[in-house]
C-alpha cells in the first residue's frame, strides 16, 4: 500500500467516525432538549451537578419578497424590519476581471479575495 492510498483509506475512517460522532451527538442533544426546559426564543442555561448547559432556540425569518413588495406601504420606512445586504456577487467579478480588466482593476481594491478550505473528497474505487 502507498503512503497516498494509507492516507486515502485513513480519510475515509476518519470521515466515517466523524459522521457517527455527529449522529450520536445529535440524538443526545434531542434528549437533552426533551429533559430540559426551552425558551420559546433565546437561550436558557440549566446547572446539572458540575454541567452547564446552555439550550438557543434561534428563530429564522426570512423575507418573501413579492409579498412584502406588496405591503411595504403598510409600514412607516424607519420602522420597516429589512435591511439590504451588500455583498459581493463571485460571478461578476470574475466575469469583470476575465473581461474588463482595467475596469477590475480600478475596483480590485474594494473586495478581499482570498482562497476557501480546500474541499477533500475520497471514495472507494
Amino acid at each position: 500500500m502507498t503512503n497516498l492510498e494509507a492516507l486515502a483509506r485513513d480519510w475515509l475512517i476518519a470521515k466515517a467516525e466523524e459522521e457517527a460522532a455527529r449522529v450520536r451527538r445529535l440524538i443526545v442533544e434531542e434528549d437533552l432538549c426533551a429533559a430540559l426546559e426551552l425558551k420559546s426564543e433565546g437561550a436558557l442555561t440549566h446547572h446539572v451537578g458540575k454541567y452547564k448547559i446552555t439550550l438557543v432556540q434561534n428563530i429564522n425569518r426570512k423575507l418573501l419578497a413579492d409579498v412584502w413588495a406588496r405591503v411595504q406601504d403598510k409600514c412607516p420606512q424607519k420602522l420597516r424590519p429589512v435591511k439590504a445586504k451588500l455583498e459581493a456577487d463571485p460571478a461578476g467579478c470574475k466575469w469583470l476581471a476575465a473581461n474588463e480588466p482595467q475596469i477590475w482593476a480600478s475596483i480590485a481594491d474594494a473586495f478581499e479575495i482570498k482562497p476557501a478550505k480546500i474541499g477533500v473528497k475520497v471514495q472507494v474505487g
